[in-house]
Parts: C-alpha cells; structure tokens; sequence
C-alpha cells in the first residue's frame, strides 16, 4: 500500500545538518554547531544541581519561564503571558508561525544565505521564498534598502535573522526599523529571528520596536548565547491579538517544566552574557585579524560566536579540508548562493584555538 503523504512534502527534500548517529566521531572539535561552548553559564549549571524528579513526574504548567521573560525585557517592552508562545526551541516556533501565517500560494521575502530552515519549511507549506542575495562584491553586508524594494502587498511575510546565520552579522536597529515600516504599509509581518540576539547588545533587539509596531514577531531561543542546546527551550514574543490562534495550533504542554525551570533561572544571569560576548570576540578577532594570504570572512560582527570563511580558490573544499585536520564546520553549500570554498564557522573553546589556528594556516597555504 503507497501511503497518502502530503504531495508538496513528498515533492521536496530537506537538507538538514541535524545528524543522530552512534557512529565514532570524525572529529576532535566541533566549529559547525551553533551552541556556546566558549563558556558554561553558572545559572545553568547550579540550576541542574538544584533539580527533582517531581519536576518531570507531572505535565508542565510552570509560569516560571514566561515570568522571567517578562522581567527581562521589561525595560524595553511591557509584555503579558499572552506575548509569549513557548516552544523547543526557536525552530519550533519558526514552524509554528509559518502554520498560522501561510497558505498554498503565499510569499515570503528574506535575504540569501540565511537559516535555511525559512526556505525549507516555506516550500514545504507550497508557498514561495523570495531570497534577496547578500552580495559577494559587497561582503554579503545586509542592504535594507534593496529588500525594501523587492517588497510587495503580495509578501505575506518578511524573515529577517538578526544576527544573520552564517555570516554572524548584526543588522542595526534603525534598518529593522525601516523594513517594518515598509512593511507595515502594505499590511505584511515582519519575523526577526533572534536565535543569535544573545551575542549582540540587548538594545540592539527588536523587542525594544515591540510595542510599536503590530506586525513584529521576535523568536528566541535559549540554544545558542545561553547554553542550552540540548534543553530544547525558547519563546515567540508577539502581539497579543495572535495569541488565541496561536494556542489552536500549539501543544498545550511544549516546553518541558525541567526546561521552563532551568531557562527561569538563566535569563536572569545578564552579567553571563557580558563576559560571553566578550570572550566570544577576544577569540573571533584572534582568527580573524591574523594576516591571512588566502582565507577572508564575509560581514561579519566581532561578539557573534559565528562566521562565513571563504578561500579565495573556488575548487578548495573547506569543509572537507577542515575534516581532514579532523575539525567540523558546516560547508557553505548547505547555503543558498554559497559554494565549496565557503564554510560556516562556530568559535571554538579557547584551548581548541591552537589546532584551529594551525588548521587555518594549512588551509590558508593551499592556492
């Protein structure tokens, strides 16, 4: 018997760099994965040591997560529970909004490279994704101005990932902000994913044009700046109007009440995120300010734990030359527009920097 599958799914195949395998490791350090191994966040680590059993016996109904939420952005939106949508992390919520947002036939505008999960799951919902190419000529720096100008009423929705991943660019305020007003005019929402936003200032957030604009949705995740990859916890801020439809479509008990507790605790440790930013550049600006022959980095910010390395050789595959020095990246063709001699980058631990810097120079002699 051929089973009925959704005809738009079965016609596509996603390219996931999500891996299970009990396979041995072909790697020693791991620079693909977007988690922060530069620093262990001590909220994190003294809140598992504080954990019982009787938090995973019962179903999850802690408003513990959402309270602190709450408390952490209070200088810079008034937010209420009905602001918050819980959900696995990010991505989660990213699949979630395309299915309150999207029908067969929409369109949705971002930028190119990007997460490639926007393009993926918009596809997958039989709609089209409209992708402004970062221009190499211009380092794959964003233009506001030139997704501004490919907007139309037609554009159900506009992604925007603020820092970008895989460049780790930031995006000023003040061009969020245009695009939203752009948008606003024409009646399309604006996504401005914030899975990185931990490694860029706080003001720098789009939380803080929240309560200003009614078409702003801001997805967070607790994977990335705060620690918690595997917890699998994060939160979509939006407007309160969204938030009956948005529970018609969510399980009730997302977010486990380990993780609600645990990423409760972390949110409050600012002071964390300080020194993480910190840490994060002294290593980035040591790889990337040395004088590199062949090797060069598109836009991108000192604070953001990820880059887009090029060699300048398009036949060089760095992917696999890293792989051979037995170091994981993530190729850029798992990127739209980027080729073979691209690769995402991930800042490793400070004691993994000596054999990344040895496997960079390597690289780097090859013409």
């Amino acid at each position: 018997m051929e089973l009925r599958i959704n005809s738009i799914i079965k016609a596509h195949t996603k390219i996931s760099y999500a891996v299970e395998t009990d396979e041995p490791l072909q790697y020693d350090i791991d620079c693909a994965e977007g988690s922060n191994i530069v620093s262990n966040p001590p909220a994190a680590v003294e809140a598992f040591k504080s954990l019982e059993y009787k938090l995973i016996r019962m179903y999850p109904h802690s408003m513990a997560a959402k309270d602190s939420i709450i408390n952490y952005w209070k200088d810079y939106a008034k937010l209420n529970y009905k602001n918050i949508t819980l959900c696995d992390g990010s991505i989660s919520g990213l699949y979630l909004i395309n299915r309150l947002f999207l029908e067969k036939g929409d369109r949705v505008l971002g930028y190119v490279p990007t997460f490639s999960d926007y393009a993926a799951d918009v596809i997958m919902h039989g709609c089209e994704y409209d992708g402004i190419v970062l221009k190499p000529e211009n380092n794959y720096k964003f233009d506001a101005d030139e997704l501004i100008a490919a907007l139309t009423a037609e554009h159900k929705l506009i992604y925007i990932d603020n820092p970008n991943n895989p460049t780790g660019q930031v995006m000023p305020l003040d061009e969020i902000e245009k695009i939203l007003q752009a948008a606003e005019k024409l009646g399309v929402t604006v996504i401005v994913d914030e899975a990185y936003g931990e490694y860029m200032p706080k003001e720098n957030s789009a939380v803080k044009l929240f309560e200003k604009y009614d078409n702003l949705l801001v997805p967070k995740t607790f994977s990335k700046g705060f620690g918690l990859a595997g917890l699998r916890a994060g939160y979509i801020l939006m407007p309160e109007v969204l938030n009956p439809y948005m529970t018609n479509i969510t399980n009730p008990y997302c977010m486990s009440e380990l993780s609600r507790v645990v990423a409760a605790k972390v949110i409050q440790d600012e002071a964390f995120l300080q020194e993480l930013m910190a840490d994060t550049a002294k290593l980035k600006k040591m790889m990337l300010e040395y004088p590199w022959k062949n090797i060069y980095a598109a836009e991108t910010a000192d604070s953001v734990s990820i880059c887009l390395l090029f060699h300048k050789n398009p036949e060089v595959d760095m992917a696999e030359e890293f792989i051979k020095r037995r170091i994981l990246v993530y190729s850029g063709v798992c990127y739209d527009t980027i080729g073979k001699n691209g690769c995402r980058f991930r800042v490793p631990a400070a004691e993994d920097m000596p054999k990344v810097m040895e496997a960079l120079k390597e690289i780097d002699a090859i013409d």
